[in-house]
């Protein structure tokens, strides 16, 4: 971004990686705000301090730039509330819209979507399949951007280590887990993802360790009632502690129920050349084209999907590999036409 241009991106939520890597290669300060209570009958109130924050932050930082991140699309409408109260012309606003955007329960503010999709100066979405739905469904025509690959630290000198210390505090250590072939399932025990068929195909593979990440307060109490001396359920982890896992599991599994969509999880396996075991969804299938099995979800493709894994993860490393570098260059190139493009309707937008 140009130094004279002053950019931020508001997130509702604590963290987003997305927006992360999105605006560091934008030069945008990424404001994440969020507020939890202990009781969620208490969290309509947190709607009010997040725009009240929000035209907070945004009072201070005059920013002529501002991406918001939907859903919830509050984010957005409280933008454009300053937008409105300190002259259009001033800022340009900006919405990333998410797949969760337009399913339930955010389905139900269609009409507040349409208002704030359409005036917004920019709409980006993350797949050619959600950009046909917002044509069809709002008459506005977005532009598509995946997620920049994470750059994380490729060097492992840890060996497993966070692997044998999650064994240990779930006390499942095991004096070789190197005997073990590694499976990360990535996970936020949303309701679309099919964890209970990830169970089902560990009953059958006693030499695979599945280490399930994600706060554990939102996972069902039944699945969490299945005990199995190959799975871990990792509970929330610290982010180094999280990506180290990754990078020490043999391959990194993230699955989802949902169409139109892209996974966090599965542009962190590419990022650190995992082979990947994701679901059979157009957009995931278009993008993870090499070094990535798709499965529909059941237990015994997944079951399938892993011994794949074991018997070629030497070329599916090699695959993946390939992948990351072919998904860098195309990035790059589409950024920079996203930035032309996004300089010229700010330009626009002020005469």
């Amino acid at each position: 971004m140009s130094k004279d241009l002053r950019a931020v991106f508001i997130v509702w939520a604590p963290y987003s990686p997305r927006s992360k890597n999105f605006s560091e290669r934008l030069d945008a300060h990424l404001y994440l705000i969020s507020y939890k209570f202990k009781r969620k009958i208490y969290s309509i109130i947190k709607y009010p301090l997040l725009f009240a924050k929000t035209l907070y932050i945004l009072k201070r930082e005059k920013p002529e730039i501002i991406l918001c991140q939907s859903p919830p699309i509050f984010c957005a409408l409280s933008a454009m509330v300053y937008q409105y109260l300190t002259g259009r012309k001033n800022s340009t606003v900006l919405i990333d819209a998410h797949t969760q955007s337009f399913d339930k329960p955010w389905s139900y503010f269609k009409a507040l979507n349409r208002i704030a999709l359409r005036r917004a100066s920019m709409v980006i979405v993350t797949n050619v399949e959600l950009q046909s739905k917002v044509i069809h469904n709002y008459g506005i025509n977005p532009i598509v951007l995946e997620d920049r690959i994470p750059d994380f630290d490729m060097s492992s000198s840890s060996g497993y280590q966070n692997v044998r210390k999650i064994n240990a505090k779930e006390k499942k250590y095991d004096n070789d887990n190197n005997v073990f072939f590694n499976v990360a399932v990535v996970s936020s025990f949303a309701a679309d993802e099919p964890l209970e068929n990830v169970l089902d195909s560990a009953e059958d593979l006693s030499d695979v360790k599945f280490f399930i990440t994600g706060d554990k307060s939102k996972a069902d109490k039944q699945l969490l009632k299945r005990k199995l001396n190959n799975v871990v359920f990792t509970g929330f982890l610290d982010h180094e502690v999280y990506i180290s896992l990754l990078r020490d599991v043999d391959t990194i599994m993230v699955l989802t129920k949902r169409d139109r969509t892209m996974l966090a999880g599965a542009y962190e396996a590419l990022a650190l050349e995992k082979p990947l075991i994701t679901s059979n969804r157009i957009p995931l299938k278009r993008y993870f084209n090499k070094g990535a099995i798709h499965v529909d979800n059941s237990a015994e493709e997944i079951k399938q999907a892993i011994k794949t894994v074991q018997r070629k993860k030497e070329e599916l490393d090699k695959d993946i590999h390939q992948l990351k570098i072919e998904k860098i260059n195309e990035w790059e190139d589409k950024f920079k036409d996203f930035k032309k493009h996004l300089l010229l309707t700010n330009m626009t937008s002020k005469n």
